[in-house]
């Protein structure tokens, strides 16, 4: 069995955050109907884990290191936005004017900056909600401490309730923002970092596994019977995944990279990857249309791996 005292990192967490970032790469670059509906589906519950990773390391933090965390995100966040302004210049055949037009009158206005902190929704990058409800969650924790957890439950209530209405399509659902979705999750990996040994001990595995099957068949369904079952399914799943890696004794392997080191790289550059494999493919055919999500995937991951190597490289020489 495998625990913190063990070793420095939780490779079964490294695990889950690779298959989580593979997941959404898929839900972005989909593959064709219907099997890539329920992809996008299942991606969902990736972005419940790595809210949950952030919440469970989160736990008994110093400010120092939530700190440390806020700048991190904020970073990330930055270079996001750094490298999809530069998309939108490549776009627009270096219309600066134009770039700076709508960095005035659509960016930096008090509309776009109350729409960027209440519902994660940003103009420049699409995927980069995530980061900015992480960092929420992370100013929040600072703020309130403990006490984040009433508004992590007041969350879950109103999403409960929002999620309550037959919507046919769970995007539709509200849930985009660190509200009702980041905080919530972020909150419940805390809660599991303080309890994880008498929850795993209490459930064990093989209800573990039976909870993830079922929250899995829930997501499915929930393509058809309406909102509210993939949201039952998502809290079912995304728990009980999270608590079995945490536990599962897994070894390092070369896979854990995907979780460890290359996440972040991962969710923000493969739609930049994605763009650029259209604009040089176009129009695809049916084989192709299978192979473009994976193709995506391993480009992506080759991209973060030279980087990393080149970065290592220049590090290593600075220091010498």
């Amino acid at each position: 069995m495998l625990t913190r005292t063990d070793t420095a990192r939780n490779h079964g967490l490294d695990f889950i955050k690779g298959i989580a970032a593979c997941l959404i790469v898929f839900a972005h670059v989909p593959f064709p109907r219907p099997f890539g509906v329920y992809v996008a589906y299942l991606s969902t519950v990736s972005v419940s884990v790595f809210f949950m990773v952030s919440g469970y390391f989160s736990s008994g933090a110093s400010r120092q290191k939530l700190w440390r965390g806020v700048k991190r995100t904020f970073t990330y966040l930055l270079v996001a936005d750094v490298l999809y302004l530069i998309k939108m210049l490549i776009d627009r055949d270096f219309d600066y004017q134009d770039v700076l037009n709508f960095l005035l009158n659509e960016v930096f206005t008090l509309e776009h900056l109350l729409k960027t902190v209440v519902i994660s929704q940003s103009k420049i990058c699409f995927v980069a909600w995530f980061l900015i409800a992480l960092l929420v969650c992370y100013v929040m924790r600072l703020l309130l401490g403990k006490r984040l957890r009433i508004l992590g439950v007041i969350g879950f209530v109103v999403g409960v309730v929002v999620s309550l209405p037959p919507i046919d399509n769970h995007m539709d659902f509200p849930v985009s923002n660190p509200w009702l979705w980041g905080i919530p999750f972020f909150t419940l990996g805390e809660w599991v970092r303080e309890h994880e040994t008498q929850i795993i001990d209490t459930l064990g595995r093989r209800a573990l596994v039976g909870i993830c099957l079922l929250g899995l068949a829930v997501i499915v369904v929930s393509r058809y019977c309406g909102t509210q079952w993939w949201f039952v399914g998502n809290w079912l799943l995304a728990p009980a995944l999270f608590l079995l890696f945490i536990r599962s004794g897994m070894p390092a392997n070369r896979f854990c990279l995907l979780g460890s080191t290359y996440v972040f790289f991962i969710y923000i550059m493969h739609p930049l990857v994605s763009a650029c494999y259209h604009a040089v493919r176009g129009d695809i055919g049916m084989v192709e249309s299978w192979l473009r999500p994976l193709v995506v995937l391993v480009a992506t991951v080759l991209l973060a791996a030279v980087y990393y190597a080149a970065k290592s490289l220049i590090v290593a020489r600075v220091r010498h």
